[in-house]
Parts: structure tokens; sequence; C-alpha cells
């Protein structure tokens, strides 16, 4: 009973402040004010597809992009890929290795937003130089999780990223924190991440901050049967530029290989409903594959995103 009353404080506190927000009849956003943006795209056709609702559902490779404590439940090793066509024809894709080494959990993983070359326009020529200018987003992570008892893992990433635009490049080091706690009421289990936080940078004599973000999470087996399971998750996201935002997902899974998922993303401007469904094969010769698509819309403007997830385990 008290960890119920616990759990509702902590929820009570943490969405008071998404309902406080009033209008002064000024927009006071945040948004624009930070750099590396492209790290605050999702990874992973499962988690998307639940509406990014991942801090407290993650275990396995993919945990690197969301919540690094998911690791702590890697038994074997996993390989992990992510393709996606991007908005305005850019290139999002990401690739990651995991496994267990000892008592901790070890993850390498890399992602890239590659946009394609575009002619430069200066205030002579506004229909174009001729010249083409490059451009493009990379990071490259390490992480390493623990897993301290059968309730309690923290994990921790450190990550090298890059953009290019045009002859100019810039980087940083940033780093993730994360941990996932069962409470040990049904399989309600909560999470706290804390991702991209490293120091300012300055390019052309203007100083970004880092797009530090807090995610608090729970989520729950609502139904828990040996070939039919329902999982509820809610996450409660505090970017430190832009605005707050909260994030629902379900799943169910039948027969442990088909997966149907549904999400919705709250307060955000585009991309709010997502819809998805996975596909796990039997292990055959200690081998295990996932397969994992998503559906999002992004309005009239951007249009459909269609985003796919394969997972290797060995």
């Amino acid at each position: 009973m008290k960890k119920i009353r616990l759990l509702s404080l902590l929820l009570t506190l943490l969405t008071s402040p998404l309902f406080a927000q009033f209008d002064y009849g000024f927009d006071f956003s945040k948004a624009g004010t930070s750099g590396f943006q492209f790290l605050k795209i999702g990874i992973g056709a499962e988690q998307i597809a639940m509406g990014d609702a991942a801090a407290s559902t993650v275990s396995g490779v993919s945990s690197v992009y969301w919540n690094p404590a998911g690791l702590g439940w890697l038994e074997k090793r996993q390989v992990f890929a992510h393709q996606t066509n991007w908005l305005v024809d850019s290139k999002h894709s990401a690739l990651a290795l995991a496994f267990p080494f000892k008592s901790i959990r070890v993850a390498v993983n890399v992602m890239s937003l590659a946009v394609n070359e575009f002619e430069e326009t200066t205030v002579a020529d506004p229909l174009g130089t001729g010249r083409m200018v490059d451009a493009g987003d990379f990071m490259v992570g390490l992480a390493i999780t623990r897993r301290y008892t059968d309730r309690l893992s923290i994990g921790a990433q450190v990550k090298f990223v890059q953009e290019k635009l045009d002859d100019v490049t810039f980087d940083n080091f940033l780093f993730d924190v994360g941990t996932i706690y069962y409470t040990g009421f049904r399989d309600l289990r909560l999470s706290f991440v804390l991702q991209h936080f490293g120091p300012d940078i300055t390019v052309f004599d203007n100083k970004f901050k880092m797009p530090l973000l807090f995610r608090i999470g729970a989520a729950d087996n609502l139904i828990d049967r040996e070939n039919f399971r329902l999982i509820a998750a809610v996450d409660l996201i505090h970017p430190t530029d832009n605005n707050e935002s909260v994030n629902w997902g379900m799943e169910l899974l039948l027969m442990d290989a088909l997966a149907l998922r549904g999400g919705y993303r709250m307060n955000v401007d585009e991309g709010d409903l997502s819809l998805g469904a996975g596909l796990r094969t039997p292990t055959l010769s200690g081998f295990q594959t996932r397969v994992d698509y998503a559906y999002s819309s992004f309005g009239d403007v951007f249009g459909t995103i269609h985003r796919f997830s394969l997972m290797l385990e060995f």
C-alpha cells in the first residue's frame, strides 16, 4: 500500500507542471535553444510504436538509445540495426552490439543522420550559386550496465557526438545515466533517465547548450499469461529546451511471437499517434531474430514516417 501511495505522489508531482502552464499571451517555449537536436530522434521501432514510452520497458541492446539500465536483463549477445527515411529525404540509421561480460553488460553503438547535399544560396544568388553543401550528424557510444539485484539495474553511457555543416565541424562528449527498479507490486517497474548531459559548446561565437533530457517512467503487465501479455507504459519527459510531454504506450504480445503496439505522445506538435507490430522467430541453434515496424504521422507537411528495426540474438 505504501508503494502505491509513493507512486501516486511521484506521478502527481511530475505531472503538475504539465497542467500549470498558463497562457500569458507570450511564447515562453525554449525550443531551438540547444544543439545536436538529432539526438532526440527515436531509435527502435518497438519503442517508437509504443509512443516513445520506453524508459521502463526497454531490455536488451536497444536500451542504449532510451535507458542504458535496460541492458541489465541482457543474457546473450545481441546485434541491433535501425533504418528510417526521415524528414525532408534525410536518412536516420543506427547500429548497436551488446554482450554480457562477467557481472556487467557492455554495449557499443553508432547513429547517424545523413542529409542530402543541397545547393548553396546567398543574398547575391538566391536561386543558387552552383556550389553544393554537405551536412550531417554522427554519434558513437559506449554503455556499461550492472544489475545489482533481481530488481535493480543501473547503467551509464558516454557518447561522442559530431555535427557537420559545410566546412564547419563541431563535436562534444555527452553522458547518459539511467535506472530501472522492479517494485515487487505486480510487475510494476519504475525508471529514471538523464540523457545528453554535457558541457556547452561555442559555434560561430554563439554558445549552445546540450539537449539535456529527463525521463521518468512506469510500466506494468496488466495481463500476464503464458501465451498472452498486455503491457502498459507511461513516460514523463522534461527536456531543458522544450515543453514537457507525456508518452503513453501499450503492447499486446501473443504466443511470445507476435506483438501489436500503439502509443500516443501528448503536448507535441507532430508525430503524436504511433502504431506498429513486431515478429519474433523461435530460437533455432541458439539464434533468435526479431523484426519490428512502426508507423507515425507527421501531418500534411512532413507526411508519414515508416521505421524498421532488426535484432539478432545469439
